[in-house]
């Protein structure tokens, strides 16, 4: 018999992605997902690949009966289910409160009640917020500039304090901003936005103090082998920062000149205060043997492939039809 798994937020950029990835493995039977469908992401569940079961649960992390049903069963859980936009969660820092870290102490403690052998957290790497310098998992100096960052630091020492008295496997995984595409994915994230605005000509808005910062990004793919590596390879109690490269503004922008050479810039002030440049450490998985492959130049392209039969100008076609 096969691993049982669970995805909560199934349906989203990450999650609608990994469940199809997850059907080429030949070690998982059945692939549940629990989705409120806040986000009405259909589109996740069409074409999905044959050889695998699933079983799709629309319900809620907050319902402790969705919970329990969603459970029944399962050896391996990763909880995807979030509010993720981390400049929209300054105005409801409530709201994020209660889903994403009241939320997250909620299927933690039916995960445990339902005998879940292995629990996998995606955290950010938003929790260092105003650090400086590389920083890696030893980081002790937060200070998270949004609802989002604080309520995931919250998550993660919640998960590490939980991992010291589990029988469950709890392992963090401190991500980075995620680029790349899939059936659910979402434009809120800063390459994915400044493509889909590149692709439909309109100006891309940069934050003044990111210009020349470098950040920590996450591609998709990576993000994806990573989960499936420290599932087998990872610590319980453990943190992994995963990330595929620190790239500031500037790489982006111009990753896109090269397909779309008329791209606009304008220059704005950041929502979020006192934000520095920091350089997120990727060593400790890199050590235990994970390679990072994702492209950000061909992740660019791939996206703005989508858009391109949308009547714009600006993308340089010939760029996009070059083999590579």
């Amino acid at each position: 018999m096969g691993l049982k798994f669970l995805i909560t937020g199934g349906l989203g950029h990450i999650g609608s992605k990994l469940i199809r990835e997850y059907a080429k493995r030949d070690d998982i039977e059945l692939i549940r997902i629990l989705d409120n469908f806040l986000v009405q992401r259909y589109c996740s569940l069409f074409n999905l690949p044959n050889g695998k079961k699933y079983e799709f649960i629309e319900g809620d992390i907050m319902n402790d009966s969705d919970l329990k049903k969603a459970m029944k069963d399962i050896d391996v859980m990763i909880h995807l289910a979030s509010i993720t936009d981390a400049p929209a969660t300054i105005a409801k820092p409530e709201e994020t409160e209660r889903i994403n870290f009241e939320g997250t102490k909620k299927v933690v403690n039916v995960a445990s009640n339902s005998g879940v052998k292995k629990f996998l957290f995606p955290s950010s790497t938003s929790v260092y917020g105003e650090a400086e310098g590389i920083v890696d998992e030893n980081f002790k100096d937060f200070k998270p500039s949004s609802p989002y960052a604080t309520t995931k630091l919250a998550s993660e020492r919640f998960l590490q304090e939980r991992a010291k008295t589990e029988k469950m496997e709890i392992i963090v995984l401190r991500m980075g901003t995620i680029f790349g595409t899939s059936v659910g994915m979402r434009f809120h994230t800063a390459i994915n936005k400044f493509c889909y605005l590149a692709a439909t000509n309109k100006p891309l808005t940069v934050w003044d103090s990111a210009l020349n910062s470098r950040r920590p990004y996450l591609g998709l793919n990576d993000d994806i082998r990573a989960f499936e590596f420290l599932e087998k390879h990872g610590k319980s109690g453990e943190i992994y920062n995963v990330v595929t490269k620190n790239y500031s503004m500037q790489d982006i922008i111009d990753a896109i000149k090269e397909f779309v050479p008329n791209l606009k810039i304008e220059i704005t002030k950041s929502p979020l205060l006192n934000q520095k440049p920091y350089h997120a450490s990727n060593e400790k998985i890199i050590k235990l043997g994970f390679e990072f492959k994702d492209d950000l130049r061909q992740s660019m392209k791939e996206t703005l492939e989508l858009f391109g039969k949308v009547s714009y100008s600006g993308i340089d076609n010939r760029e996009l039809n070059k083999s590579d």
